[in-house]
């Protein structure tokens, strides 16, 4: 029942926190809303590899990728392929929905090891949600309000 749920739950994240990365086009996702902010694509492609990290906490998955957009690392304006973001996006998201229907019931309540703490299998499940949720807010609002910003390389 609870694997059911968080399935439901996680197709549901999905079907909101995904919409504003599919929506990105070519003249949207270098939006920012200030220079010192992300791109909206940028953003997206650290949407797709934190699930990817969480994937390996929560499930014990090996890092496949190689992260370019975590771990206190700035968006400096490097080119992006907008076309390979959403698919990783879309990848992401099916990669953890295939392990939550292969997660057992009674391994949901399980206290796993995080960089934030001991925290039940499901509770980091919903952090990764909030997470999603969030960051696509952050999308909206660069593609609403923001605009591509030149990027000047420090010396």
């Amino acid at each position: 029942m609870t694997t059911e749920l968080l399935a439901n739950l996680w197709r549901i994240n999905q079907a909101t926190a995904a919409g504003p990365i599919q929506k990105l086009t070519a003249d949207t996702y270098r939006h920012r809303l200030t220079p010192d902010t992300a791109s909206a694509g940028f953003i997206a492609l650290h949407t797709a590899e934190a699930m990817h990290s969480f994937a390996t906490m929560l499930f014990g998955r090996e890092m496949t990728i190689q992260p370019q957009a975590m771990g206190g690392v700035s968006d400096d304006g490097r080119p992006l392929d907008l076309a390979t973001i959403q698919s990783m996006v879309t990848d992401s998201y099916a990669m953890i929905a295939d392990h939550i229907r292969q997660t057992p019931d009674e391994q949901w309540a399980e206290v796993i090891k995080t960089p934030f703490g001991d925290t039940p299998r499901m509770g980091v499940l919903a952090f990764l949600m909030h997470h999603n949720s969030y960051h696509a807010g952050q999308i909206t609002q660069a593609v609403k309000k923001g605009r591509p910003f030149e990027m000047t390389t420090q010396p």
